[in-house]
């Protein structure tokens, strides 16, 4: 699945179809309520204007049967097809199976127990993706493709790239990964375990040739040539080397093991996760093992089907100690005294104490974030970024989310500022927030703020941001009821229908009481920080009572005729602010 956001999405729609006969009737009704959802849109092909308008229009509440006369209008050939495609991801994470009934000989759609653990939020989506990975085989006694193969992709991925750096460190170069390109034409093409050591001296030649070309357009001949003399039989090799590389380094990501680098060119291994690393590869060939379909399908839905190496008292303190060095390291930055931990002495109690631990970084890191980004130079960088989101190494939304929650820092007097984001050890985001929670929580002496972010926008804006943000800002309140609390929405412009639902939470009510949001563009948030940079600038410090003074400010709209003219409102007060608050001594 190319957005792995959307495997929850579908994973609920599985369970409409739950204990039902997987059949081509099933698998149809299962697509038929992806479109009612609108959690799949097909094209327009072969659809009446009026089915057009219904799927434009995202305010209209679709019924099943008219999604159903969407989905027979497309003729697809082998429509069941197509519920089965949008099956298949989400049953080779293990979160859905086919369960065999013996009574009408036939397979029931079932989620598994990890499928419900994951809907309930007590597995995350990088757990799920983690465990995935490691159990995951070619060939997979679940497909009929790759035959022929006798590989573990991650454990062979890790494989490779760790042999790499070994080479370039005995030719006296620096280890640093393989670069995207690489990962795309080496990696993903790996089909046998025992091909690893032969690629990564392949892989080096490659490189030394590239760096022999003198222009760009040399560098795409020889590329070209390369690819499809190395990876001839395989289906389009020149695109596909590129086209899917930036999606599977994306699942990579959210397991912590691996790290970008290189400005967002290079794929290395997470040097805080060697212990672990080493572990798994000393254990592990990457050889696929032999299973029947039932048993591989137990398999992979076991979330701790698979031992975990370093999960040997030996190794967890290995893992702990190096944290703890890793924490000193930090507080001797921030200019704290060095905590001392008493380690257990028992790995059953070392492994919550190393999650414990870990937390302990991330917040000692994001102290650090929040010092370094005092400096003019770093709030003008976050300003740059804020600027060109769609040009960064990252996904546009997750490099939102990063880049807000660093605006968030630069406002300096927050007690916590918590992306719900997951996030690497390198305290870089591997994903967005999940669903069901505020992208961003911040504590601050007297008020509490959520951030919510998105890179939508048009109608989608409004039918995926309108309501899940004003119910995380009610959460929020609710969990917080001993003080006013507000809701930063940021996007890179304001649709009218998103603008409108905020305006009626703000001027008349949510579920019975007001509520505080201040939709802001990108370009209003540049605007804020600008701001800051410029008091900065002046020895002007501002605090958190500058900031409720904005929000404030934003939100008292009984003077605003309506909706559409609430944009321009917050602009003007923005100015004012910036007059009032930052540049009057």
């Amino acid at each position: 699945m190319r957005n792995p956001e959307r495997t929850y999405l579908f994973l609920k729609t599985v369970g409409e179809i739950e204990d039902r006969i997987w059949d081509n009737e099933t698998q149809i009704v299962y697509q038929s309520l992806l479109i009612k959802n609108r959690y799949y849109k097909p094209t327009k092909k072969n659809l009446s204007q009026k089915q057009i308008d219904i799927l434009e229009d995202l305010h209209y509440e679709m019924s099943y049967e008219e999604a159903r006369d969407i989905f027979d209008s497309k003729k697809y050939v082998d429509a069941p097809m197509r519920g089965r495609t949008s099956f298949d991801p989400i049953e080779k994470l293990g979160l859905v199976s086919l369960e065999y009934d013996k009574k009408v000989h036939e397979n029931r759609v079932k989620i598994t127990e990890l499928g419900r653990q994951f809907l309930e939020n007590k597995v995350a989506l990088e757990d799920v993706v983690f465990s995935n990975l490691l159990k995951f085989q070619y060939p997979n006694p679940l497909s009929r493709d790759c035959k022929n193969y006798n590989t573990k992709p991650f454990i062979n991925t890790l494989r490779l790239i760790k042999k790499v750096n070994e080479l370039c460190l005995s030719r006296g170069e620096k280890a640093k990964g393989v670069s995207k390109d690489e990962f795309g034409i080496f990696v993903l093409s790996i089909k046998n375990y025992k091909e690893v050591d032969a690629k990564a001296e392949k892989l080096l030649e490659y490189r030394d040739a590239m760096r022999e070309c003198k222009t760009e357009e040399e560098k795409e001949a020889f590329r070209t040539g390369f690819v499809e003399d190395y990876l001839a039989g395989f289906a389009d090799p020149v695109n596909n080397t590129r086209e899917y590389a930036d999606n599977i380094i994306r699942y990579l990501r959210l397991t912590k093991y691996i790290y970008i680098r290189g400005g967002g060119y290079y794929v290395d291994l997470e040097p805080r996760r060697k212990v672990e690393i080493d572990a798994l590869l000393e254990s592990d060939d990457g050889s696929a093992k032999a299973f029947t379909s039932e048993a591989y399908k137990r398999y992979i839905s076991d979330y701790n089907a698979y031992v975990l190496p370093f999960e040997t008292m030996e190794k967890l303190s290995e893992i702990a100690q190096g944290i703890v060095k890793e924490i000193h390291v930090l507080e001797k930055q921030l200019g704290r005294n060095g905590t001392v931990y008493a380690l257990a002495d028992n790995a059953e109690n070392l492994k919550p104490q190393i999650t414990f631990l870990r937390a302990e970084r991330a917040n000692l890191q994001s102290l650090k974030l929040k010092a370094d980004y005092q400096e003019i130079s770093r709030i003008d960088e976050a300003v740059e970024a804020l600027r060109n989101i769609r040009s960064l190494h990252m996904k546009p939304s997750i490099a939102l989310e990063k880049w807000v929650s660093i605006a968030m820092h630069i406002i300096n007097d927050a007690l916590l500022i918590k992306p719900n984001a997951p996030m690497g050890d390198d305290n870089e985001p591997t994903y967005t927030a999940p669903p069901g929670v505020a992208d961003i929580e911040c504590l601050y002496e007297g008020f509490g703020l959520v951030c919510e972010v998105t890179m939508l926008t048009g109608r989608e804006q409004w039918f995926n941001e309108g309501q899940p943000v004003m119910r995380h800002l009610r959460d929020f309140e609710d969990a917080h009821l001993e003080q006013p609390n507000y809701c930063i929405f940021v996007a890179p412009s304001l649709h009218a229908d998103t603008l409108n639902t905020f305006w009626t939470a703000v001027k008349y009510e949510y579920q019975g009481k007001k509520q505080k949001i201040v939709p802001l563009t990108i370009a209003q948030l540049v605007s804020i920080l600008q701001g800051i940079r410029e008091g900065k600038a002046l020895h002007k410090k501002i605090t958190k009572d500058d900031m409720v003074s904005l929000y404030e400010a934003c939100t008292a709209i009984s003077e605003v005729p309506d909706s559409t003219k609430w944009n321009s409102y917050i602009t003007k007060k923005i100015e004012e602010w910036k007059s009032c608050c930052v540049l009057e001594n």
